[in-house]
Formats: structure tokens, C-alpha cells, sequence
């Protein structure tokens, strides 16, 4: 009989956390482990769980407040109610946050309760949030336990796992496949195409790709910039910005802003390079899916990106922030088709040994073997 889980998340945006959640859930092994999931945004995690045919509620995910003690209460009688009718066996909360209100539930029922790391916090931070207390906390990345355990040594223990998120590794793309996305996206069939992917913000390094992007204008002619998602905190005002001070910087006609697409990753064949100058990078679902489209990067050394990426043989990594480096390391990649494809292929090598989602999937149902046991 498989056991049951019920999966916390606040899901205020769609970006890399969402993805991944919705990645681990529609991959387990379904006569291991059940899902039910409870978002606190009815948005479009909900949208592509249902979808899936995965049991999603809606419940409000509210942070104990001395001003509104009411509200936080109902929310979590409301979300143990859940838990109890679908019969939780282990409840995991998709991030930090989430686990204040998820915690609590776990504590009331006596069900061992698992938190994903995926952003660093201070510790102030992370006293707050985990302040109900969890069995287990998995960190996407080694950079990220690191910094935590560091920073709050009493809090995490020897409760932490490091647990990379899994990406989906399909079948190589052929010129054909490429030639039918570039049309699709409105790309020129001759060019070299970089691709900024995923959530548009500040963090991720957007305007040092406008400022690579300008260093290369004259240089590289034949090099065209593409932006694949959006700014989803803020219904795209960030990226508007960014369509605009590319045309201020006479770029737009090497510019392409094509906009979230729910497809994302079977877009990627489309291009050539991915580049991820994130300041800050915990991991990055980008990276990982560039990988498995066989796609070399150029990223930060921030994070978990060198965790995934091997400089100078499934991609390049720059110090953040440096649009000089950045600009050089596309430019040389640019102009080396040949450089290019051997590194691509390398990297999806790596996609498949260490970050394939069977591997995930599989490392995370242990976990839960693990934790159901001891009960």
C-alpha cells in the first residue's frame, strides 16, 4: 500500500522551486508514495499539477502574527484538516517558508515533516520560519548547507541532507528540431543564439547580460540575444524595463524577449549558449536544463552553479558581476561551433550520471523510507 504525502507550497510565482516541486511530484513512484498537494497561490503550479492529474487544495499560507493570530490559526486548522483526511504519512514543505505553517501541522498529527533549503536566509531568518521545527531539511546544493550550517549550526544539527534537484534529460535534438524551434520563436536560422532563461530578475544577472550583450554588438554581428520567461513577481515590469534599456542601448534589433512559456525546456534546442550570471545562485534549474538540452553555459561562479557545471568542459564560469568576463567567455564560444557542441555533449553527459530526475526521485523516496520508519 504506498504511503502518502502531502506536499506544502506557497507558490506565489511559477520559477525554479515551483518547477522542480513539479518535476519530484510527477515523477514518484506511484506504488511507493501518493501525492496531495496544498499551494497557498492558485496559480500556475496548480494549473500544471491539475493538469497532471495530481490532487492540489488551496489553503492560505499564513506566518504566525501576534497582530492576526485569528488568521495564521485558521490557516493552519485548515491545512491540518487536510493532512488528516488525505491520511499523511510525511508532510514536506517545497521551501522555508512553507514550513512554518506545515510544521505545525506535522507537529499535531506526529508525522516527521521535510523542508527544502533552496534560498539562504540569515539566521534570524531561518529561526523564524523553522521555528515548528522538521525531521529533515534537504538543501539543493553543498554551497547552500554550507552557508547555513555556518550561519545557524544549532538549527540545522545533523538533520541535513544535500539533495540536488533533477532535471529531465530527452533525446538529442536534431538540426531539424532546431530549424522548427527557430521558426517557432521567430530566431534567425544563421545566427549564434544566447539565451538568458527563466525568472527575470535582478539577482540573476539581467543587466550584465545587456551589458555582455553591448560589449559584443560590434565584435560579433552574427550573435542574437534571447530572454526565455519573464518577470513573474511583478506581472513583467522588471522585464519591460529590461526591453527597454536594451533599446536605449541601440540593441534591439539583436534582442528577443520571448516571454514565459510553460514548454520552456523543449524550447531550448533553439539555441547555442545559455548564460546564467546569477549574483546569487542556490542551484538554478536553468543550468540544469541547459545541461540536459546539451547546451554548453556560461555562469557565475556563485552558488551551486560550479556544483553543476565543469569549467572549461561542459561550460565556463565567470566571477559575478563582471560583464568583461562575461562578455569574453560567450564571445569565445561565439566563435567555436566545434567547442561548442563538444561541451554540450558533455554536459548532458553529466545531466544523465548525477542529475537525472530517477536519481532524484529515487534519493528523495528514501529519505522518506527513512523517516516513515522510524515512526
Amino acid at each position: 500500500m504506498p504511503r502518502r504525502v502531502l506536499y506544502v507550497a506557497w507558490a506565489p510565482f511559477f520559477s525554479g522551486a515551483e518547477r522542480a516541486l513539479l518535476l519530484t511530484i510527477t515523477h514518484l513512484d506511484r506504488t511507493r508514495y501518493q501525492p496531495h498537494v496544498v499551494v497557498g497561490t492558485d496559480g500556475e503550479l496548480a494549473s500544471q499539477l491539475r493538469a497532471a492529474g495530481v490532487p492540489v487544495e488551496v489553503c492560505a499560507i499564513r506566518y504566525l502574527d501576534a497582530r492576526h493570530p485569528l488568521a495564521w490559526l485558521a490557516g493552519v486548522v485548515r491545512m491540518w484538516r487536510i493532512a488528516r483526511r488525505v491520511g499523511a504519512h510525511v508532510i514536506h514543505a517545497n521551501d522555508v517558508p512553507s514550513l512554518q505553517p506545515a510544521g505545525y501541522v506535522a507537529r499535531l498529527l506526529g508525522v516527521p515533516v521535510v523542508t527544502h533549503v533552496r534560498f539562504p536566509d540569515r539566521r534570524s531568518g531561518f529561526a523564524w520560519f523553522l521555528r515548528p521545527g522538521f525531521t529533515r531539511a534537504l538543501f539543493v546544493s553543498r554551497a547552500l548547507e554550507t552557508d547555513a550550517l555556518a550561519a545557524a549550526p544549532e538549527i540545522f544539527g545533523d538533520k541535513t541532507e544535500v539533495v540536488h534537484d533533477g532535471v529531465v534529460v530527452p533525446p538529442p535534438a536534431d538540426d531539424a528540431t532546431k530549424a522548427r524551434l527557430r521558426l517557432e520563436l521567430d530566431l534567425p536560422a544563421d545566427a549564434v543564439v544566447v539565451a538568458l532563461t527563466g525568472q527575470v530578475s535582478e539577482v540573476k544577472g539581467i543587466w550584465e547580460f545587456v551589458e555582455a550583450a553591448a560589449r559584443m554588438a560590434a565584435a560579433h554581428p552574427d550573435v542574437v540575444f534571447a530572454v526565455l520567461g519573464d518577470d513573474m513577481k511583478t506581472g513583467g515590469a522588471l522585464r519591460r524595463e529590461m526591453e527597454q534599456r536594451v533599446s536605449d542601448r541601440g540593441l534591439s534589433s539583436r534582442f528577443r524577449f520571448l516571454g514565459f512559456r510553460p514548454n520552456a525546456p523543449a524550447l531550448l534546442p533553439a539555441f547555442d549558449v545559455i548564460a546564467v550570471p546569477s549574483h546569487v545562485e542556490p542551484l538554478g534549474n536553468a543550468t540544469l536544463e541547459a545541461m540536459a538540452a546539451g547546451l554548453p553555459v556560461v555562469g557565475s561562479r556563485v552558488g551551486g552553479i560550479p556544483e553543476m557545471v565543469e569549467d572549461g568542459k561542459t561550460g565556463l564560469l565567470v566571477p559575478p558581476r563582471d560583464t568583461a568576463r562575461l562578455a569574453e567567455a560567450i564571445g569565445a564560444l561565439a566563435v567555436d561551433g566545434d567547442r561548442r557542441r563538444a561541451m554540450g555533449a558533455a554536459g548532458r553527459r553529466r545531466a544523465l550520471d548525477i542529475f537525472g530526475l530517477e536519481r532524484h526521485r529515487d534519493r528523495v523516496q528514501d529519505i522518506y523510507d527513512g523517516l516513515v520508519a522510524t515512526r
